[in-house]
């Protein structure tokens, strides 16, 4: 399929979309349907699994919600009526014009490929392109609807959204992958969320996931390590003492980038300092420790002189040394 991106519907224009189909009452598809349910030129229906209109679409009137989803025939008669008898054929099938409705699967990655295929048998519909925004799968993913001649993508938001809200996405870059008709739609609807799209190599969706994870999920439970060493030391220990530590270091990051904006004992060379701390820790976040440090090694390159590098590479290699927060003797 990849090797067909361009071919089919390349003459997708800007402002194409008409309809837009959120499958999927998570957080990531709620807040998207918020955001672009405003749009006057716009219109957008949520299908999800929830018996009642999620409370967060409460304040949303311009944004349907259908409930339990597909197969019911009762729920893709109200998906057709939602959509307009003018757009479908005798059959409730769209008509081939391009100005179908766009599908985006908003479901998790183990449940999109049994989703879509439930879609494409029961919706009756002909997309004008069909999306997903699953981190770690390509556009393949879709595959059965671009046999069907629907242009298909990937288009993932590198965002941590832990509850829907408006304005999730704004800066945020969109990792797109697929045929191009869909990937233009996919660029339309980063711009009007307020953040854009960047080509990703379908071959490392992998290695694209694995970024987030250690962006995001990893960095939670970086601090989740730190919180609870905090808690050795002091009574009054809360998250609220560690989140502006955190927040700093971002803004160091989008002020100075890699590596200028590392800071703390690696970077700076404090070789006793890194002992001591893996002198109190437990075995397995010593071993966190000890990677994430490597880590840090690597970026600090040439900024540090080369004996002391070599002591710190030593003493994050080695289980064993300074297990009394004191230097190996050499």
């Amino acid at each position: 399929m990849a090797t067909q991106a361009g071919r089919r519907g390349e003459g997708v224009r800007r402002g194409l979309i008409r309809q837009l189909i959120v499958v999927g009452d998570g957080r990531v598809g709620l807040s998207i349907a918020a955001d672009l349910g405003a749009a006057a030129d716009l219109r957008v229906t949520v299908v999800g699994r929830s018996p009642e209109r999620p409370p967060f679409l409460r304040d949303e009137p311009d944004v349907a919600y259908l409930a339990d989803g597909l197969p019911a025939e009762s729920s893709v008669r109200a998906l057709h009526e939602r959509l307009g008898r003018a757009s479908h054929d005798g059959g409730g099938r769209q008509r081939p014009e391009g100005h179908g409705p766009v599908l985006v699967f908003c479901v998790a990655d183990d449940q999109l490929a049994e989703v879509s295929g439930t879609w494409q048998a029961a919706a009756r519909i002909r997309p004008a392109a069909a999306l997903h925004t699953s981190g770690v799968h390509s556009a393949e993913a879709l595959a059965g609807w671009s046999e069907l001649g629907v242009p298909v993508a990937a288009w993932h938001p590198l965002v941590a959204v832990a509850a829907p809200r408006r304005g999730a996405f704004a800066g945020v870059w969109f990792g797109t992958d697929g045929e191009v008709a869909a990937v233009r739609i996919g660029e339309e609807l980063a711009r009007r969320l307020g953040g854009r799209a960047h080509a990703v190599r379908p071959e490392a969706r992998a290695h694209y996931h694995a970024a987030g994870v250690f962006a995001s999920n990893y960095l939670v439970a970086c601090l989740r390590i730190a919180l609870e060493e905090l808690r050795q030391a002091s009574d009054e220990a809360d998250l609220a003492a560690l989140l502006p530590l955190a927040e700093s270091a971002i803004r160091n990051l989008k002020a100075l980038g890699l590596p200028e904006g590392a800071t703390g004992p690696v970077v700076r060379g404090d070789v006793r300092t890194v002992l001591t701390h893996l002198a109190v820790l437990d075995p397995g976040r010593a071993t966190v420790y000890r990677g994430l440090g490597e880590e840090l090694l690597a970026l600090a390159g040439n900024r540090l002189d080369p004996e002391v590098r070599a002591r710190l590479a030593e003493a994050l290699s080695d289980p064993s040394t300074g297990t009394d927060g004191q230097e190996t003797v050499r």
